[in-house]
């Protein structure tokens, strides 16, 4: 009975930080928002998940790893040209102090 408790102990301690999502401190915004802001870099990332991509919950998620590499570079905002689950790009920019 113990050994059942701990595996539902583990089971939701599991989950619980599958179903939380990352914050960022980088915002999306529109090119005519950033027009005084210093432009950073282009970023793109994308993956050819193959066979995983069957189950839907494993797909490949281009839009976090772009925004980890717009805060990598210390960027403020970014403007997305390409966002879908397998490839994503955005603009990156540097916008106040």
């Amino acid at each position: 009975m113990k050994r059942i408790g701990w595996a539902l102990a583990f089971l939701t301690w599991a989950l619980s930080g599958c179903a939380a999502k990352p914050l960022y401190t980088v915002s999306a915004a529109e090119e005519k928002a950033v027009v005084n802001c210093t432009y950073i870099d282009t970023i793109s990332e994308n993956s050819d998940m193959g066979a995983i991509q069957i189950h839907p919950k494993l797909t490949y998620d281009a839009r976090d790893h772009v925004l980890r590499r717009a805060e990598a570079l210390n960027a403020t905002h970014v403007v997305w040209l390409v966002d879908y689950p397998l490839g994503a790009a955005a603009m990156a920019y540097r916008c106040g102090n």
